[in-house]
């Protein structure tokens, strides 16, 4: 209904796929027309100033895609930290993802961008074949591989601060590691394809590899052992609670009591009136 509302809008369904972004980015790019092909997410909302700044950075004819800030919390509180992204691929293919939220006014070049708010050129999507569909279920990683494989191309990757969406995930509000087992299985099967496709198997993304998989069970082992050692503390809380609460109910009753037996007392010894 709401699409209706916008003539020049083209909406394209997908039937019978199962959340596969990346052939969803490539039938909206084959629907598309325009030089300039942009994606955000259906949970971001794009600022101020976002299509001019955009537009903007595709006058350097050596950008082959650009995007900015994702700020992830409403302001004021987004306005606070400043500094610039740290958006870095690794020779051993780990992937740095930080700090794309803050507050800078430097645009610089980087090796990747955050999926929810990024942009290519035409040609550079023709030139690399567009969005790889190898990646599934979470899709982990399909827009890293696409960025890795522009820049492979001889073309520059741009983050313009002023190119900003909010994206607020109810996703990413969930810690690490406490996600079901079938997305880990995603995220552990996309980012393993991610690096042996586009850096081979050598001994820097084996290292890299063993790397993260011990942080990622390391996480595991802490969050279980968090969970074991609280799962104790609500049983040994319940147990002392409990006791103190009996010793209380005691207590108050034996207070009860002594208050009882002085009044008792009391009146025994209270002289009777005269008439």
């Amino acid at each position: 209904a709401v699409v209706a509302l916008y003539p020049a809008v083209t909406c394209v369904r997908l039937r019978g796929q199962r959340n596969n972004m990346p052939q969803a980015r490539n039938a909206g790019f084959a629907a598309s027309s325009g030089e300039i092909i942009a994606f955000i997410d259906d949970d971001s909302m794009v600022q101020e100033g976002w299509l001019e700044a955009l537009v903007a950075a595709y006058r350097d004819d050596t950008v082959g895609a650009a995007g900015g800030r994702v700020i992830g919390m409403p302001a004021p509180y987004s306005e606070q930290a400043q500094g610039k992204p740290r958006l870095i691929v690794q020779s051993s293919g780990r992937v740095i993802a930080k700090d794309a939220g803050l507050v800078c006014t430097e645009a610089m070049e980087v090796d990747h961008l955050i999926g929810c708010n990024m942009s290519f050129r035409r040609r550079a999507l023709e030139q690399i074949g567009g969005f790889d569909a190898n990646y599934t279920l979470t899709n982990l990683r399909e827009e890293t591989d696409v960025c890795v494989r522009v820049k492979q191309a001889g073309w520059r990757i741009v983050f313009e601060p002023a190119i900003a969406v909010l994206h607020f995930s109810a996703r990413s509000l969930q810690p690490y590691f406490l996600e079901r087992p079938s997305i880990q299985f995603s995220n552990g099967r996309n980012g393993s394809y991610f690096v042996v496709k586009n850096f081979g198997i050598t001994p820097q993304t084996v290292a890299g590899q063993v790397l993260d998989a011990g942080k990622s069970c390391g996480r595991a082992a802490y969050f279980a052992g968090l969970f074991g050692m609280g799962a104790l503390a609500q049983l040994a809380g319940r147990a002392v609670g409990i006791s103190e609460g009996v010793y209380w109910r005691l207590a108050h009753r034996k207070r009860e009591t002594l208050a009882s037996e002085q009044q008792q007392s009391i009146i025994a010894v209270e002289p009777t009136s005269r008439p």
